[in-house]
């Protein structure tokens, strides 16, 4: 007999569970032992974490709590309680001194049952997880940010690799915008700056193939308007902005090309 649907109420908010998964969890000294119910944006959070390999805790409670009050504490106790209840592990990043969370077994086999494990393995962290978290994290905020402008359907650059992506330079993401429009997303970091010949190269790998009708580079540092300037490119394709800019402006960013500068709003 399929779980009845039920509505509870968590995190101040009323949500309908849709599948009911439960599991006995330790009564701590401010809970009772009652089960612990997986809701939809847990099951969400799992996947992120999933596709991209970890989430700091700034962009668990940025992209799933971020309606509720910090002082509610709302996000830290639930992902306290998932991290107790074997659905999360907390990991910690040297390089940043920063606490980041994965999915565990557990979570995945849940992933797998509804599929939504986008056909990536578990991934098991190793010593040297982080040795790009500055850049991964900065990728991951770009999906949050397009997520909260209605755009949730990313590929992340762990789902390309897995898939069946063609050689070449394989972007940080890709936005499905709805039949075939789609863009390419490619963060550049100042502090890990290429030479001209290899961004040239990839803006040659862009235009020639034509795998997508828009290309956004995102660039945190002071490069921008050099590349604007210095690179040959299709002008109707690429776009570029800094991360600075487009994190404040949000769809009010203004993304240019040696012809012309619009709104990200304008150009979506």
């Amino acid at each position: 007999m399929p779980p009845k649907k039920s509505a509870i109420n968590l995190f101040g908010g009323l949500f309908v569970v849709d599948e009911i998964v439960k599991i006995s969890e330790t009564k701590s000294l401010d809970e009772d032992a009652s089960p612990l119910v997986l809701t939809n944006r847990d099951i969400e959070l799992f996947r992120y974490a999933h596709e991209h390999r970890y989430l700091a805790y700034s962009q668990i409670r940025e992209a799933f709590w971020k309606e509720n009050s910090l002082d509610a504490k709302a996000c830290y106790k639930r992902v306290e309680k998932l991290v107790n209840a074997g659905y999360l592990e907390k990991g910690y990043s040297g390089r940043l001194c920063l606490d980041v969370y994965f999915v565990t077994q557990k979570s995945y086999e849940i992933l797998k049952e509804r599929g939504t494990d986008s056909k990536l393995d578990l991934y098991e962290p190793t010593e040297s997880f982080d040795r790009h978290i500055d850049h991964d994290l900065h990728v991951t905020n770009l999906r949050i940010l397009f997520r909260d402008l209605g755009l949730d359907d990313w590929e992340s650059e762990r789902v390309l690799r897995y898939g069946n992506h063609r050689s070449g330079p394989r972007p940080d993401g890709i936005i499905h915008f709805g039949g075939d429009k789609r863009a390419a997303i490619e963060f550049e970091n100042h502090n890990l700056s290429k030479s001209k010949k290899r961004y040239q190269g990839m803006m040659n790998y862009y235009w020639s193939h034509q795998l997508y009708p828009l290309l956004f580079v995102i660039i945190k540092g002071e490069i921008k308007d050099w590349l604007v300037t210095a690179l040959d490119y299709d002008i109707k394709q690429v776009w570029m902005t800094t991360y600075k800019e487009l994190m404040n402006e949000r769809e009010g960013a203004i993304f240019e090309n040696k012809a012309a500068s619009f709104k990200l709003k304008k150009i979506l």
